[in-house]
């Protein structure tokens, strides 16, 4: 198993991201102007309205027809839509048949055979001076004939043990290409939220800066500031506002995301929720409690102790083909048309039949059956020691993520502690109009990390519930 079950294997960590696309750049010291007003409390993560999934186009002259989605609607949609969801219950539909196929074996089968024959003429035969008629110049045979294997129904019972432990293997199957698509779209519909977040913070960033470029030109006409310092609040002021267009950018690529992994239209007129109340507690209380579910509730795990059994049923039938095959047959057979022919004739019996020497090929499929057992046994203990890596690793992310969540909050009231003393010395000639940008830019830096670091939580969490078995939202 390839697949990772860490949030962060889908998308950047956002709060790396936040840093990177958002704060770099605007002032020397610190890059973002800040999302609320100085001396306030950061907006509850998802304050804003809902995130169109559609182009704002679309959204626009389709606002009647669009939809609010959650995160379980947007999985419920996927499960219905996403192409890899459908491809693996037609492979369970694929397996249900060959069951269906092998289960035909186990009864009597009823074969007909018939005949219609038209010779150039009728067939006589001179006796006694006269001329019978032995064949006419039409003939009809009709055959039925029901056979039952009898000594064959061990590897046939055994073959069907195989194709329907196939089809528990094949819903197995499904019920994880089904989560796999969950966790996809669960992932998709936050990496959205978090960059319409940051694409707010940006957004605000260049408000608070042209504030500050206008506050900067009226003080270099008044011969406050030098020209360096008039420059350098336009040149903040640029940055700012290519920042604002990369974000922007960033929304539209995360939409297309999750409209990929629902499996519809990047059209569709829909709207996504955004984050609200307060982030859910750890789905797990230890590392040990993590492990144990993992293994006891992750798909993978029976979907390979099937496998197992599948194995162990092959081996049985093959060894079952090194018998003889007797089968139990009954026949009727009506012919007409011809004198030397019985009219109506019918038998009972037994037939049989017994490869003695095959060059090793019966006793070659035992043995290959034998080595794929093996291997299933073998990758059974590997796939434990998987689990139970990425179960440690997803519980670890989502405690880090959690703990990286509480700093960011306390960071939000360091910012403003420090933005209301910059104020005040400001208000005393204690300070310049940079400091004050400098105080702005910091408490900003703190509001966008709490909202980065809010849905690093909740991405860590989802690759959690993944990694150990639990239900997933929307399923």
């Amino acid at each position: 198993m390839s697949r990772s079950h860490v949030a962060r294997a889908a998308m950047p960590a956002l709060g790396t991201w936040a840093v990177t696309a958002v704060l770099g750049g605007l002032f020397p010291s610190v890059a973002l102007a800040q999302t609320a007003a100085p001396g306030t409390s950061a907006a509850a993560p998802g304050a804003p309205g809902p995130v169109p999934v559609a182009p704002a186009t679309t959204a626009a002259s389709g606002a009647d027809s669009t939809r609010r989605i959650g995160v379980a609607d947007a999985v419920g949609i996927a499960l219905a839509h996403n192409p890899d969801a459908l491809s693996s219950a037609v492979d369970l539909q694929s397996a249900e048949a060959s069951r269906g196929n092998i289960g035909g074996q186990l009864g009597p089968k009823l074969h007909v055979d018939g005949a219609l024959t038209a010779w150039n003429s009728a067939f006589y035969l001179s006796f006694g001076g006269e001329n019978f008629e032995v064949r006419k110049r039409n003939t009809v045979s009709a055959s039925f004939t029901l056979s039952q294997p009898i000594t064959g129904l061990l590897p046939i019972y055994e073959e069907y043990k195989v194709a329907k432990l196939g089809v528990d293997v094949a819903a197995i199957q499904r019920e994880a290409a089904r989560r796999n698509v969950a966790l996809a779209v669960i992932q998709a519909y936050y990496g959205l939220l978090a960059r319409a977040r940051l694409s707010a913070v940006a957004d605000a960033s260049v408000t608070q800066l042209e504030a500050q470029q206008k506050q900067a030109q009226s003080q270099f006409d008044n011969g406050v500031i030098g020209k360096n310092d008039l420059l350098r609040a336009g040149l903040a002021l640029a940055t700012a506002k290519q920042r604002a267009i990369e974000t922007r950018g960033q929304i539209v690529i995360a939409r297309s995301q999750l409209t990929q992994a629902m499996g519809v239209s990047p059209d569709e007129p829909l709207e996504v929720e955004p984050f609200s109340g307060s982030e859910p507690s750890s789905p797990e209380r230890d590392l040990a409690s993590a492990e144990a579910h993992a293994l006891s509730q992750r798909v993978e795990v029976r979907a390979l102790d099937l496998r197992i059994e599948q194995g162990e049923a092959s081996v049985s039938a093959a060894k079952a083909k090194l018998a003889p095959q007797i089968s139990a047959v009954a026949n009727y057979t009506h012919f007409g048309g011809s004198a030397f022919q019985q009219a109506d004739a019918s038998y009972v019996g037994l037939v049989g039949s017994w490869d003695i020497w095959d060059w090793g090929t019966t006793w070659s499929g035992v043995t290959a059956a034998d080595a794929q057992l093996s291997n299933a046994r073998i990758a059974r203990t590997k796939l434990e020691d998987q689990i139970r890596v990425e179960a440690r690793q997803a519980f670890v992310n989502a405690q880090t993520s959690r703990d990286a969540l509480g700093v960011a909050r306390a960071a939000v009231t360091q910012g403003e502690e420090n933005y209301r003393i910059v104020t005040k010395k400001f208000e005393a000639n204690a300070a310049t109009s940079f400091d004050m940008v400098d105080a702005e830019s910091l408490l900003t830096q703190a509001r966008a990390q709490v909202e980065s670091a809010l849905y690093d939580y909740l991405l860590a969490r989802a690759a959690l519930e993944s990694a150990t078995g639990a239900p997933l939202p929307g399923m």
